[in-house]
C-alpha cells in the first residue's frame, strides 16, 4: 500500500499540513522523531511537566490546541520514528524501536524545522556550554533548569528563554546581548512595515521590559566573547565598553536559527543563499514546491518564518499537494489558499525587520582564533582548515576530503555553515558561489545490528 503523502516532522507546519490533507481524504503518514507531536516550538505543549506551563507564554500553550486537532485527525502518526533516508522514488526509510522500516509514498513533505546557528567562540565546546535551544528542550521536556546560567548571543529566542526562566523564579547570572548597536539604526526603516504585526512587536518589547525590571545584569553590544575554563565552563569573558567577566558553570549561546537542510541536501534539492538571514535554504515556490516535483518543503525548513507563519505555510503546501493528487482543481486550491497567503504577506515585513535587527555578526559566525574548534566531531580547528585551504582546498567538499572536517556523526550540521562562510571570507566571494557540503544518505549513523533487523513493513501497516 502506498501513502498519498508522507510528512517528515510534526511541528507547526507538519501538523497543519497533515490536518489539511487528512480532512480532504488523503492517506497521510507523519513521521517524527519526538515522543509526541509539537516540534521544538510546541514541545510537550499538550503534556507539559511544568506545574505552570503558562509561564512559557500564551504562544506556547496555544500549541496544545493544534496538537489536539492533529491527533484527532485521520492522519497516521508514528512518534519516535527517526527518518534517515528519503529517496527520489518516494521511498522513505526510518527507524522506530531500533528497527529500520520502509514506506512508499506519492508525495513527500519535508518539515525539518530549524537549528541554531553555530557560534564558534573560544571555549564553545567545553562541558557546561550549550545552546539556548537546549535550555528550552530541558525546560519543556523535563522541567529542568540551570540556576545562575549565562545567556549570551542575539535574537528573540534568547530573550524568550530568559523571560521564561525569570517567570519560573529561576535565577539568571546575566544576559549578554551581542546585537550590534548599528543594527538598531539600520532596522529603523523597516519598523513601519513591522507594525502591521503590532501584537508581535509589543510582545517582544514586553519581554525586554520584563527582563530589564528583573534586576539581572544585562550587557548590550557585547563583543569578543570567550568561555572561561579548562576542563569545564567557569564563566564568560567579553567586551562591553570595557572588559567584563561573569562567572557561571552554565553558558547558553544563541546566534539566531537557520533551516535544517541535511535531508533536503541529500535529496539533491536546489538550495539558494538567503543574504537577509545569512543562511542556505531550499529553493521553493509560493506553494512550498521544491526543484523535485513530488517533494515539497514547508515551515522553517524552507526559510525562517516563525511558528505562526509555519502553520499557514503548511496548509498552503498541503493544498498544492492536493491539487497535484487531483483532489483539488487549481481554482479550488487558490480560493482555499487566499487567507493563508494574506497571513504570510502580512507577516513578511515583521520578519524582514527581525532579520535586519538580529542579523548575525561576522565575528560570531566565524572563529577568530587559530585554535578555536570548528568541527566538533573531528576536532578540526581553524588553523587546520586554513592549512587545507592554503594547500588548494577551495570548496567545502575539497576541504572536507583534505581535513575530515564534516565527516563526523553530525554530518556537517555544526561545521557546514561555518565552513561555507570561512571559504567565502578567504576567497573574497559570496557564499552563493562557494557552495556547501555534498551530502548523502543515511542521515545518521546506522549500526550493522540495526540494519540486520530491517523490516519492509512499518507498524502502521503500509508496505
Amino acid at each position: 500500500m502506498t501513502y498519498d503523502c508522507v510528512i517528515v516532522g510534526a511541528g507547526p507546519a507538519g501538523m497543519s499540513a497533515a490536518i489539511e490533507l487528512a480532512n480532504a481524504g488523503a492517506r497521510v503518514l507523519v513521521l517524527d522523531r519526538a515522543p509526541r507531536a509539537g516540534g521544538q516550538i510546541f514541545r510537550s505543549a499538550a503534556n507539559s511537566p511544568l506545574s505552570d506551563s503558562g509561564a512559557l507564554g500564551t504562544d506556547y500553550t496555544a500549541g496544545s490546541k493544534l496538537i489536539e486537532r492533529f491527533e484527532a485527525s485521520n492522519a497516521e502518526h508514528l512518534s519516535e520514528a527517526d527518518v534517515w533516508h528519503v529517496g527520489e522514488d518516494g521511498t522513505v526509510l526510518y527507524t522506530q524501536d531500533g528497527i529500520p522500516r520502509t514506506v512508499q509514498t506519492r508525495e513527500i513533505l519535508l518539515c525539518p524545522g530549524a537549528m541554531e546557528r553555530p557560534m564558534p567562540i573560544p571555549g564553545w565546546t567545553l562541558p557546561g556550554v550549550m545552546t539556548a535551544g537546549a535550555a528550552q528542550v530541558m525546560l519543556k521536556s523535563d522541567a529542568m533548569v540551570a540556576e545562575r546560567a549565562i545567556f549570551a548571543g542575539s535574537g528573540p529566542l534568547l530573550y524568550l528563554i530568559v523571560a521564561q526562566y525569570l517567570r519560573l523564579g529561576v535565577k539568571v547570572a546575566a544576559l549578554v546581548d551581542t546585537t550590534p548597536r548599528r543594527n538598531y539604526l539600520t532596522s529603523l526603516p523597516k519598523v513601519p512595515g513591522a507594525l502591521r504585526s503590532w501584537p508581535m512587536m509589543f510582545k517582544g518589547l514586553g519581554m525586554m521590559r520584563e527582563i530589564a525590571s528583573s534586576g539581572i545584569p544585562v550587557f548590550k553590544g557585547a563583543s569578543n566573547l570567550r568561555v572561561l575554563g579548562q576542563d569545564m565552563a567557569t564563566g564568560l569573558e567579553f567586551g562591553c565598553r570595557e572588559q567584563q567577566r561573569v562567572m557561571s558553570n552554565h553558558v547558553f549561546l544563541h546566534h539566531g536559527v537557520i533551516p535544517h537542510s541535511n535531508i533536503s541536501r541529500s535529496l539533491g534539492l536546489s538550495h539558494i543563499w538567503n543574504a537577509a538571514q545569512h543562511c542556505w535554504q531550499v529553493q521553493t515556490d509560493a506553494w512550498g514546491q521544491s526543484s523535485v516535483p513530488h517533494v515539497s518543503v514547508a515551515g522553517d525548513g524552507a526559510g525562517i518564518i516563525g511558528a505562526d507563519a509555519a502553520q499557514s505555510a503548511g496548509r498552503l503546501t498541503a493544498l498544492n499537494i492536493l491539487k497535484r493528487l487531483g483532489r483539488l482543481t487549481p481554482a479550488e486550491r487558490d480560493r482555499k489558499a487566499s487567507e493563508d497567503h494574506a497571513v504570510l504577506a502580512k507577516m513578511a515585513p515583521f520578519r524582514a525587520f527581525i532579520d535586519q535587527l538580529y542579523g548575525p555578526s561576522k565575528c560570531l559566525c566565524l572563529p577568530q582564533q587559530a585554535d578555536t574548534i570548528v568541527c566538533r566531531c573531528e576536532e578540526r580547528r581553524l588553523q587546520d582548515l586554513k592549512e587545507g585551504f592554503e594547500q588548494g582546498a577551495r570548496d567545502p567538499n575539497a576541504l572536507k576530503s583534505l581535513t575530515r572536517c564534516g565527516m563526523g556523526p553530525c554530518q556537517g550540521r555544526q561545521c557546514g555553515p561555518i565552513v561555507s562562510s570561512l571559504l567565502a571570507d578567504w576567497r573574497q566571494e559570496p557564499e552563493a558561489q562557494v557552495g556547501y557540503y555534498r551530502l548523502r544518505s543515511p542521515q545518521r549513523l546506522l549500526s550493522l545490528e540495526e540494519l540486520s533487523r530491517f523490516q519492509s513493513r512499518p507498524r502502521g501497516g503500509a508496505e
